[in-house]
């Protein structure tokens, strides 16, 4: 082997105390191929909820660029709060670091435009962390597609919601938020925790390997049902991709099911896809074909930090960059501008469970389930809220 190929990226984490975490875990409890050379965290005292810092004597800076004063790194994995992702990723990108950014990198297409043309100018890649744009089934069913094998899209439909409660939107001061410090957050399900199948619908549509398809309109139904949060917490939404592909999301965090979905089908001129989840990704042809793909899942999620690591030793780049998150940063905006209703609190019942208590929406899950099954928003069927 080559020098290049046998040296281990130096790899800096931004953030470890919420998602972040999960790759200090991995790059701390597994060879990902890189060494960790720092932390950047503002918490006090990170070494003591994390004791492998001590063990492992990975110095923690309060800023990059204490770290970068003194330390260099090929990689910066970013898990910082959502609003601080964009001049963050910049100011590693300036000094000379390819960066792993959670999604979503920023609110703004401008600013994506701007920091894609950076990683450009430096050399170095700006990679996000939509993880199953490194699933290997879904790859390979996107290579299929884009080679024409099922015709042109007809419509996608998925329902994904997860149940979030007081604890989730404690955690930090932009949870559940429109706006945190003088930033926009938008922070909502179909914004953050249950963003990934409908950036995916997005992603398998894409005009390339790198690129998403692009929303044009929107209607739907946005509900608040729990009265403690600023932002929507319920989202029926229909979307006509910029090609006329009809996309229907349904998600929620107010629900007494912990996760409910994903439960999705794409329909084709000539197949229909399913999946789900524990389920594979299954194409059944109009000619009788039934294509397993695979689960979602047979590839790790933090295969995003293992790929990240592989294209900074090869000087290569990963396929999911700033352009495979752009359609689902317009979906968001475009859903922003929906009207938010309230739900009667008749309707909904608080629970407690682990230390933790959870707004239930009444039939949610039922409201949600009919919805999908007939390709409609609730109010277009006769249900409510």
């Amino acid at each position: 082997m080559s020098e290049k190929e046998v040296r281990r990226p130096r790899v800096v984490l931004v953030s470890v105390g919420s998602y972040g975490q999960k790759y200090l875990d991995e790059m701390t409890q597994h060879d990902a191929g890189g060494d960790v050379v720092g932390i950047v965290d503002v918490a006090e005292n990170l070494a003591d909820r994390f004791p492998v810092i001590r063990e492992k004597r990975i110095p923690v800076y309060r800023s990059l660029r204490d770290f970068f004063a003194e330390r260099q790194a090929e990689l910066a994995v970013i898990s910082s709060p959502i609003h601080l992702h964009a001049a963050m990723a910049e100011e590693c990108l300036e000094k000379g670091a390819n960066v792993l950014c959670e999604k979503p990198l920023c609110l703004t297409e401008a600013e994506t435009l701007q920091l894609a043309d950076r990683a450009r100018e430096t050399g170095r890649f700006l990679a996000l962390g939509w993880q199953l744009n490194y699933d290997r089934a879904i790859l390979s069913l996107k290579r299929d597609i884009l080679d024409g094998r099922f015709g042109r899209p007809l419509r996608m439909r998925c329902v994904h919601a997860m149940r979030r409660g007081r604890n989730y939107y404690a955690r930090s001061g932009w949870a559940g938020r429109i706006t945190a410090d003088g930033w926009e957050v938008l922070d909502s399900p179909f914004m953050n925790a249950c963003a990934h199948n409908f950036q995916m619908m997005t992603f398998l549509l894409g005009e390339s390997m790198e690129t998403a398809e692009d929303v044009a309109s929107v209607s739907g139904e946005l509900y608040r049902g729990n009265p403690e949060v600023e932002n929507y917490d319920i989202a029926a939404l229909r979307f006509t991709t910029r090609h006329g592909t009809e996309m229907l999301y349904y998600t929620a965090h107010p629900l007494e099911t912990r996760n409910l979905g994903q439960d999705g089908e794409a329909r084709f001129e000539r197949g229909t896809l399913t999946w789900g989840k524990g389920k594979h990704f299954i194409m059944r042809t109009d000619d009788g074909q039934e294509i397993d793909y695979g689960a979602d899942g047979n590839t790790p999620m933090m295969q995003k930090l293992y790929d990240a690591i592989r294209c900074t030793r090869e000087g290569e780049k990963p396929l999911c960059g700033p352009m495979a998150g752009l359609s689902h940063l317009h979906a968001v905006r475009l859903a922003q501008n929906l009207p938010v209703r309230d739900v009667d609190s008749a309707h909904v019942r608080w629970i407690e469970e682990g230390g933790d208590a959870f707004p239930c929406v009444r039939d949610l899950e039922d409201v949600f389930l009919a919805s999908a099954r007939q390709w409609a928003l609730p109010g277009e069927i006769g249900l409510s809220l």
